[in-house]
């Protein structure tokens, strides 16, 4: 499959919506996305995945290489110098016949003048049998090429990783701001009271007033914090989904959700993964591309078969052309002649280096296949363990969290009515604070652990 003609067939709801931040700069209004559109947006505009991408097409280059050099070459050299000038025949003082059969000596003299020499060398050659050097290296490159597809779904599967991370981060702290808010607004409600007593003449203790104050400082402490994660999870979605940072961006969730926990035992998932997962089609194509390397580097150190047309042409103007058939004149002469031929190239201590690198990179790659057949059913039971004992460990937040919601809500109702002592409104609102707080950070660890599955799994592509 083409990864690239893939991605560019991606939904065009993502496009068009970071389109949108762009077409307007400086514009108020925002756009809400669910996770899946900031998925498919931050799939469109990854610059880690165009990195990839682009690598794809070098590996593509290096298939067309192999294609070329199987293809016709044509190697020409066309000059232009200048030469002694020569006036009549072969034999001595420039005679054309045999009086005392006395060749002439004067090459290289300048007896007569100067002439201009042109002249063109050819040779068009079309390799015919390589002995398997152009078969096993484009079987290389294509399998290379499979090997940087993978590395760009790999990529792909990181960003959806990242961007659920930010998702889910931004939706923790926004959920955690709006309950410290209205705990917030509690806190003062009760401070208030304390006040209004205190201005009616009622005797209140002081260490009440302080014993809120405390509270009220530990829950603006913790608004803070969480305005600033959610500020800062906010951001890294925009940078993710390809949109500026001033953009305004929101997500259509109310409120974070646990998600479903992949269905099946760890034998059955980690199946699943050693089926799909990238890594392994690539370790496949790697030792595949590396066994034909091997095969080619031994090839080089047989010849090529090979047909060709050589020719060349020159002329010397200045010169008496010579035509006899046993002497061949570089200056002045036309030829071009069919050519069948074996042609070596051969450099055996290179040939022999660069077969041990490939022999070598096969090993390597081979050791890489054994530990991804280990280290991947590891990976899978790790996060299938992870993730289940953290929807346990939600259920039990839920359970403490409803149960501090009711305490707290009982004690802050007396309280108001003077009939609770301060102390025990205190411990219930740092209990359910604490409780709530810790209940929203274990969705967003459980969901974070689910996702970290499904991608031991390999889903994402």
């Amino acid at each position: 499959m083409n990864i690239i003609s893939s991605v560019k067939k991606q939904r065009l709801s993502s496009i068009l919506l970071a389109a949108l931040f762009c077409a307007a700069p400086g514009a108020t209004w925002a756009v809400s996305v669910n996770l899946d559109q900031a998925v498919d947006m931050a799939l469109n505009s990854d610059p880690r995945i165009r990195e990839r991408e682009a690598v794809v097409e070098r590996a593509r280059g290096l298939l067309d290489e192999v294609y070329g050099r199987a293809g016709l070459r044509i190697d020409a050299n066309a000059y232009v110098s200048a030469v002694p000038g020569v006036d009549g025949g072969i034999f001595q003082n420039g005679a054309s016949t045999c009086t005392t059969c006395t060749l002439r000596d004067d090459a290289g003299k300048f007896d007569d003048g100067i002439s201009v020499l042109a002249g063109l060398q050819f040779a068009l050659v079309q390799p015919l049998y390589t002995f398997g050097k152009v078969e096993n290296y484009s079987e290389a490159a294509r399998n290379n090429i499979q090997v940087r597809e993978g590395d760009v779904r790999l990529t792909r599967a990181q960003t959806q990783l990242d961007v659920r991370r930010a998702y889910y981060g931004y939706l923790t702290a926004r959920d955690t701001r709006v309950f410290l808010v209205d705990l917030l607004a509690k806190v003062d409600t009760v401070i208030s009271g304390i006040e209004k007593r205190k201005s009616s003449g009622k005797t209140v203790s002081e260490g009440n007033a302080y014993a809120m104050q405390a509270v009220r400082g530990s829950v603006g402490r913790y608004l803070a914090q969480a305005k600033a994660i959610e500020a800062v999870s906010m951001d890294g979605l925009k940078t993710l989904v390809g949109i500026p940072l001033s953009s305004q961006l929101e997500v259509s969730d109310a409120h974070i959700e646990a998600v479903a926990l992949p269905e099946g035992s760890v034998d059955e998932l980690v199946k699943v993964a050693l089926a799909q997962r990238e890594e392994m089609a690539q370790v496949e194509s790697g030792m595949t591309a590396l066994r034909a390397m091997v095969k080619a580097r031994r090839a080089e150190m047989y010849p090529d078969v090979y047909a060709a047309v050589v020719g060349g042409a020159a002329v010397a103007p200045g010169r008496d052309t010579l035509d006899n058939p046993y002497i061949f004149d570089n200056f002045n002469h036309a030829y071009a002649a069919p050519v069948l031929g074996v042609g070596w190239n051969i450099r055996p201590g290179l040939v022999n280096a660069q077969t041990r690198q490939a022999e070598a990179d096969l090993r390597e790659v081979t050791e890489k296949a054994n530990f991804a057949r280990i280290g991947i059913p590891f990976q899978v039971a790790e996060a299938y363990h992870r993730a289940k004992g953290g929807a346990e460990a939600v259920q039990h937040l839920k359970e403490g969290f409803t149960a501090g919601r009711r305490w707290f809500t009982t004690v802050f109702m007396d309280s108001e009515a003077g009939a609770v002592d301060m102390a025990l409104l205190v411990e219930a609102f740092r209990t359910y604070t604490t409780m709530y707080g810790d209940y929203l950070l274990g969705i967003n660890d459980y969901n974070m652990q689910v996702a970290q599955l499904r991608h031991a799994l390999g889903e994402w592509k």
